[in-house]
C-alpha cells in the first residue's frame, strides 16, 4: 500500500518544484523562513491568511495542502516568474527615482518575492506613518510599480519635497498638457499636498500589500 504524502512533505514538494527557497516563500507570505521549515517539519500549521497565502504561492488549494485532497492545479507545472523586489526604507526610496536607483538595487540585502508580473524598476517600501489608516498600516509592506501609470484614486508612492509619503492620488485639471493633482492621505489628522504648492514627484503605483499576521 502506497504511503500517503505528509503535509509537510507536500509542501516541501511543492515549494522546491517551483524554484522556492525556505526564505523566498516566507518572504512571499510575510512570515519568517524558520514558520516555513516549522511547516515543512509539520511542527505547526499554516492557519487562515498563511494558509491562502502559501495555497497562492504554491499554486494549489488549502485542502490539498492540509490533507492531500483534490488534485494540484494544472498550470502550476508552468508556474509564474518570481520576481526578487528590493526592500527600502523611506529614506532610501527617495533616490529611485534618480541615479541612485542601480546602486540601490546592487546594494539592497532585503527583498520581497512576488509572481506578479513587474518591471525592473519595481520596488517595495515599509509603510512607516499613520496617513494611510484604517486602511494602512505602519509595519505594512507596499511593493510599487514605476512602470504603471497613476490612475486617480490609486495609491501611490511619491516624492514630496524631497520626502517619500505614501498617499492617493487625486487630478484636478489638466494644465499645459500636465496634471495639476493632490496627494490625500486617509487619516483627516494629516494634511493633504497640492502639486501647485508643492515639488511632488509620483514614483510608483501600488500593486500589493503585504501585512504580517502580528499586525493584526
Amino acid at each position: 500500500m502506497m504511503m500517503k504524502e505528509s503535509m509537510g512533505e507536500r509542501i516541501r514538494t511543492r515549494r522546491k518544484a517551483l524554484a522556492y527557497t525556505q526564505q523566498a516563500l516566507a518572504s512571499g507570505i510575510g512570515v519568517s523562513h524558520v514558520a516555513v521549515s516549522q511547516w515543512e517539519k509539520e511542527e505547526t500549521v499554516p492557519r487562515g491568511e498563511n494558509l491562502l497565502r502559501l495555497a497562492e504561492l504554491l499554486q494549489c488549494t488549502p485542502a490539498w495542502i492540509i490533507d492531500g485532497d483534490g488534485e494540484v492545479f494544472d498550470h502550476a507545472t508552468h508556474p509564474h516568474a518570481v520576481t526578487a523586489v528590493p526592500l527600502l526604507s523611506l529614506a532610501q526610496a527617495a533616490g529611485w527615482s534618480g541615479e541612485e536607483r542601480l546602486r540601490l538595487q546592487t546594494q539592497a540585502t532585503h527583498f520581497l518575492y512576488s509572481d506578479t508580473p513587474l518591471s525592473d524598476g519595481a520596488l517595495a517600501v515599509t509603510l512607516e506613518d499613520a496617513a494611510m489608516q484604517p486602511d494602512f498600516r505602519p509595519g505594512d509592506r507596499l511593493i510599487f510599480e514605476p512602470a504603471l501609470e497613476a490612475k486617480p484614486g490609486v495609491v501611490v508612492l511619491a516624492l514630496v519635497n524631497s520626502h517619500v509619503q505614501v498617499r492617493i492620488y487625486r487630478v484636478h485639471e489638466q494644465r499645459n498638457d500636465a496634471p495639476v493633482f493632490s496627494l490625500r492621505p486617509l487619516n483627516p489628522d494629516f494634511p493633504a499636498l497640492h502639486s501647485e504648492d508643492n515639488q511632488l514627484q509620483i514614483i510608483g503605483t501600488l500593486v500589493e500589500l503585504r501585512r504580517r499576521m502580528s499586525q493584526g
